[in-house]
């Protein structure tokens, strides 16, 4: 399991991803800003990220501030009440967690909608991995959103967000900030993928992201370390 951030740029880090898959525990950016520490995603569980507060505050890292959503799946969001700070999405993470956090989440819940769809099996006992104990859980719903882009300015330091979509989540979205972009689940890298429809359009968006020649890392959902220009260009290959 990761307990210490990964220095990115200046100001910017990771809290890795876990290299074991079956935790489904995704990568974390943080970014401190002066006052304050703005999180890329807040991980999957409370338990996630008490361990991602733990780094924090052995960083000697100011208190998180803000929140920026990649886009709505539990294993991105269903850490964020630890950090009491507000979150920021596009607008459609906004109604999918609306009515998420309507849901009477609990294991009789979890066991109720398996049986209701078998095929929902993994994932309903992944979350429940993570979640062991579901006693004051609740989904922290965003409270500032956007359409199509937001730039953000948080003690002088600038953040665009960019609603890209793709075939993961249609509210997928970047978040460039020094130098670094934090892509989410936006695309899936065509090297785990066939070469279908769906993975031609993930490296046309893979390669719009390559466009902005500012950018200096990389970093997805689920690889564990940050990927420089040339790394992630060759995700785009054909």
């Amino acid at each position: 399991m990761p307990e210490a951030l990964v220095p990115i740029a200046d100001n910017v880090w990771l809290y890795p991803a876990d290299a074991n898959g079956n935790r489904v525990e995704p990568n974390v950016g943080v970014i401190a800003t002066g006052r304050g520490t703005v999180l890329v995603d807040a991980g999957n569980s409370p338990r996630h990220a008490r361990r991602i507060a733990h780094a924090l505050n052995a960083a000697q890292l100011p208190p998180v501030s803000h929140i920026l959503y990649t886009h709505h799946h539990w294993d991105h969001v269903f850490g964020a009440q630890v950090f009491s700070a507000p979150a920021v999405a596009h607008e459609l993470s906004r109604e999918l967690l609306l009515e998420r956090a309507a849901r009477p989440w609990s294991y009789t819940f979890i066991e109720e909608e398996i049986r209701r769809n078998p095929a929902t099996e993994a994932m309903y006992m992944a979350m429940h991995r993570a979640i062991d104990d579901w006693h004051g859980f609740y989904v922290v719903v965003p409270s500032l959103t956007f359409t199509h882009g937001l730039t953000l300015h948080v003690d002088g330091m600038r953040f665009d967000l960019e609603h890209v979509g793709g075939q993961h989540a249609p509210d997928s979205v970047v978040v460039r900030v020094g130098g670094v972009a934090f892509v989410g689940d936006c695309y899936y890298k065509p090297v785990q993928m066939n070469r279908t429809v769906e993975s031609t359009s993930d490296r046309a968006l893979a390669a719009r992201l390559l466009a902005d020649e500012s950018i200096r890392y990389y970093v997805d959902g689920h690889t564990p370390t940050p990927q420089p220009r040339a790394e992630f260009a060759r995700f785009t290959e054909a």
